[in-house]
């Protein structure tokens, strides 16, 4: 028995989601200009740190060489200016330890903050519907777990969790049965999103890598309105035609008949691209 066809969930695609995921977009930007601007204020931080520590080397290097030079020397005040010396070295080491330690401090401070803003970037980014590299903790191990979380960010329409799941789906278990439907549903997720030019490229893969695959036929319907989405009433067309004749019993085929009737229907100035 072969696996069952992917859920096709309603597009949550509203007046309110719009409207949410424009101020969302809009948040974002300010947001993530303010995060920038915290983590190059800690490295500017840092770096005033490290120039005081350069500072202090030379210092330590200069009475060094200071202390070189008195042991050379044979006058009756060579026992005075060696103990002077030893106490300017000793100084100047302490500092020396202090601001190292300062910097080790600083420096790992600046990193879990950075570590923390960027997961905070991430996490606006990601709301605003950018699509974001996914942290090893935030991918299930379970393979039906990792499959079930996608499609579930995917049905609330958490459309760059998803992405980011289904693409490493596609990485981690390309001979999958379920790879294939992983593929389709990143295009199905940028198509929801208003975005089909990188929806066509996702599809394009399902037809390229999957061709035997059972979700083929939901590629082709989908690419058509992708196409539509993007002017090029022939192309669509084209997908509708390949989805009647080469899957006569997909559950999609009266859908597409009736919208392939639509498309020829349409006036040129609604094809132009």
């Amino acid at each position: 028995m072969g696996k069952r066809k992917p859920k096709v969930w309603p597009d949550p695609r509203s007046c309110l989601f719009v409207a949410a995921a424009s101020f969302l977009a809009i948040s974002a930007t300010g947001c993530i200009q303010q995060m920038r601007q915290d983590i190059a204020e800690q490295g500017k931080r840092l770096d005033a740190l490290e120039q005081d520590l350069e500072v202090k080397r030379k210092e330590l290097e200069e009475a060094l060489t200071e202390a070189s030079r008195v042991l050379r020397r044979n006058s009756a005040d060579q026992g005075l200016l060696i103990e002077q010396t030893q106490e300017r070295i000793d100084m100047v080491e302490g500092q020396l330890a202090e601001i190292k330690n300062a910097v080790e401090t600083t420096s790992q401070q600046s990193t879990d903050r950075d570590v923390q803003l960027q997961r905070r970037l991430d996490e606006v980014a990601r709301a605003a519907g950018m699509d974001v590299p996914l942290q090893e903790e935030q991918i299930p191990r379970s393979k039906s777990k990792h499959f079930a979380a996608a499609e579930d960010a995917l049905r609330v329409g958490n459309h760059s969790y998803a992405r980011g799941l289904f693409r490493e789906y596609v990485n981690r278990y390309p001979k999958d049965k379920k790879a294939d439907d992983a593929q389709y549903y990143l295009g199905v997720s940028y198509l929801r999103q208003g975005q089909p030019a990188a929806a066509l490229g996702e599809f394009r893969k399902v037809l390229s890598s999957y061709r035997e695959g059972d979700v083929v036929d939901l590629t082709l319907y989908e690419m058509s309105d992708a196409f539509l989405q993007v002017r090029d009433c022939k192309d669509a067309k084209t997908a509708l035609e390949a989805l009647l004749k080469n899957h006569k019993k997909s559950s999609r085929a009266a859908d597409a008949r009736k919208k392939l009737r639509n498309i020829r229907r349409l006036p040129q100035s609604e094809c132009d691209q």
